[in-house]
């Protein structure tokens, strides 16, 4: 389903999610999570973003089933390192590589990914200063 242009404001945290099925589910989920959350705060009265958001919704209960002996899915302050540690591992990584003067796709990708993974921690609630 084609996500409603009221909703344009997730379309980058639901692509990190897709980007990162196979390769961290967590990830996934929680940016779906977060989009999720972000579009019920966007729009959830017209029918598209309704029928989109109740998708979304129904995907984010079967990966909660699938994922339910994973500590970071089921205990939130493990969900929360786990995001965070991976952010800063994405950031920790485009930053090294731009401090040694090697500028390219996968850098700047992996700034901003982690930009977004840092949006995602508000689904743990307030962010602390740290």
């Amino acid at each position: 389903m084609a996500l409603p242009a009221q909703l344009k404001a997730i379309q980058h945290h639901l692509r990190t999610a897709q980007e990162h099925e196979e390769r961290d589910p967590v990830v996934a989920y929680y940016c779906r999570l977060y989009a999720m959350q972000t579009g019920m705060k966007l729009d959830s009265k017209t029918p598209d973003c309704r029928k989109f958001l109740v998708k979304l919704m129904d995907q984010l209960e079967s990966m909660k089933k699938e994922l339910n002996d994973n500590d970071s899915i089921t205990q939130e302050v493990v969900g929360n390192a786990h995001i965070e540690n991976y952010a800063l591992k994405m950031f920790l990584y485009a930053d090294n590589e731009d401090r040694a003067g090697r500028f390219h796709k996968n850098m700047i990708k992996s700034f901003y990914t982690s930009s977004l993974l840092l949006d995602v921690l508000s689904v743990f609630g307030e962010l602390s200063e740290e």
